[in-house]
């Protein structure tokens, strides 16, 4: 078997530099930043869509055992 002739590619391919714009530092960090205000913001909504929700079947529920209690009183003729 004959040997593969050497390649004529330097060993290491050198990378081309990152192209850096004045600024660029900090514009992943503000992306994460927007996104986990995003996302904060969301999950508040989230919680106090419940608490209302929560809020009001609660309020039902309490009007349901006070008319529940009223009628109860009827049926049996107490004041």
């Amino acid at each position: 078997m004959q040997k593969p002739p050497p390649s004529r590619l330097p060993r290491s391919i050198p990378k081309p530099p990152a192209a850096h714009w004045a600024g660029d530092q900090g514009f992943g960090m503000m992306e994460v930043v927007i996104a986990m205000a995003l996302i904060a913001g969301a999950y508040m909504g989230v919680v106090e869509c419940y608490q209302r929700v929560r809020l009001q079947y609660g309020q039902i529920e309490a009007q349901r055992i006070q008319l529940n209690q009223a009628q109860d009183q009827h049926e049996r003729g107490l004041p």
